[in-house]
């Protein structure tokens, strides 16, 4: 599908700025692309699939690159790697001066300071904005000082976009102000999974600006259980601390499903030492990791789906105006692969909607499922359509 011949506007792009001098400029650039698009390394793998676009190297017969037309996208995210280079070049810093003159509203700067000089740069509009402060990090060899500045700016960058991309707003006295901070809901066994989900919440709350939910904690007096934890999962990601005695616990397995049916972002993370007397079954499709102490590997992984399923939502949302499936066909839109459990929902919307003229596409993002998977979904309707994008245009 040609992005040209279709009029395409991305949902959602990043640029990524930096001097053709800077030679690490370019890793970073790389690693910002493999977070946010896909894996350089394994580019057939899952992924978020956000278009990054690269602005160094210079126009021909030019000292400077391309412009950025924040027309193309819905939104966008700017992240300029400010160096000496960048700081010391007129050229250069007249055209970080025109990117960040007119930003829309539909755009974010993020500026990273690599110098103890990169702040100088705020005379061309960049003063008013926080930066990521590459600079202050520090490492016993070359390489280590690189990977610990990647390790802050991935974690910064990744809870911005999330931020930006779900455009929830803070409120302060009854006034909405800038991107609110994602909300984690804290899903454990108390018998067996709280010190995890304790040691997790103290992180967060002296190291990040995530916001968290910790069940009974904060809930108010008088308040339904149910409904305050419905209330709070519907506005967060859930990470599930799944223990020996999650399963066996009523709340946990209900805090699951209700994420479930309100499509939340959800990582599992595995911390079963014994055994489980029954394994949920609710608690597949949904990436896991494995409990070791690694609290930024967690978060860093819960943002990304944040990130995905906001970032799917709209893109298949388009896609979906795009091709008009809803002149042709029903259409139900899914933020992750589908599983057996999306028939609850599937079935509710035939009762409500379906006539036996149109057809019901289920569309969900990329990559298609294996065949083994659609003909399991299929034995239960064979007339529903699964498809990603990819595989609209042959069957439109």
């Amino acid at each position: 599908m040609s992005i040209k011949e279709n009029n395409f506007t991305s949902p959602f792009s990043i640029y990524v700025i930096w001097h053709p001098e800077f030679i690490e400029g370019k890793l970073y650039a790389e690693n910002i692309f493999s977070t946010f698009c896909r894996e350089l390394k394994s580019p057939l793998a899952r992924a978020i699939n956000i278009p990054v676009y690269f602005r160094s190297k210079p126009k021909p017969n030019n000292n400077i690159p391309i412009a950025i037309n924040y027309k193309e996208s819905h939104k966008n995210a700017v992240v300029i790697l400010v160096d000496e280079k960048m700081v010391n070049n007129d050229d250069w810093r007249s055209y970080v001066q025109e990117l960040v003159k007119n930003i829309p509203k539909n755009t974010r700067v993020f500026p990273i300071a690599f110098s103890d000089y990169s702040y100088y740069i705020d005379q061309v509009g960049l003063n008013k904005i926080q930066f990521i402060r590459a600079n202050e990090i520090s490492g016993v060899t070359d390489s280590d000082i690189f990977d610990n500045k990647w390790k802050l700016i991935k974690s910064r960058l990744l809870h911005d976009i999330a931020r930006q991309l779900k455009n929830e707003k803070e409120v302060y006295n009854t006034k909405k102000t800038d991107d609110a901070p994602v909300k984690l809901f804290l899903s454990h066994a108390k018998k067996d999974g709280e010190d995890l989900a304790k040691k997790f919440r103290d992180y967060l709350e002296s190291y990040t600006k995530l916001d968290t939910f910790f069940d009974t904690n904060d809930i108010a007096d008088g308040h339904d259980f149910e409904e305050q934890i419905n209330k709070n999962i519907d506005n967060s990601a859930i990470i599930i601390f799944n223990t020996d005695e999650y399963s066996n616990r009523e709340w946990c397995r209900r805090e699951v499903i209700v994420a479930k049916r309100f499509g939340c972002p959800i990582l599992c993370v595995q911390s079963v030492k014994k055994g489980e007397t029954r394994s949920f079954p609710y608690l597949g499709n949904v990436p896991t990791l494995i409990w070791e102490d690694n609290i930024e590997e967690i978060i860093n992984d819960t943002l990304v789906q944040v990130i995905q399923i906001s970032y799917n939502k709209a893109l298949l949302e388009y896609c979906k105006k795009m091709y008009e499936i809803d002149t042709k066909n029903y259409c139900i839109i899914l933020s992750k692969a589908p599983e057996l459990f999306n028939y609850i929902d599937i079935e509710k919307y035939k009762s409500e909607n379906i006539v036996e003229t149109k057809d019901l596409v289920v569309l969900y993002p990329e990559p298609p499922l294996g065949i083994e998977e659609i003909n399991l979904l299929n034995d239960v309707d064979s007339t529903i359509k699964f498809l990603t994008p990819v595989q609209l245009p042959n069957y439109i």
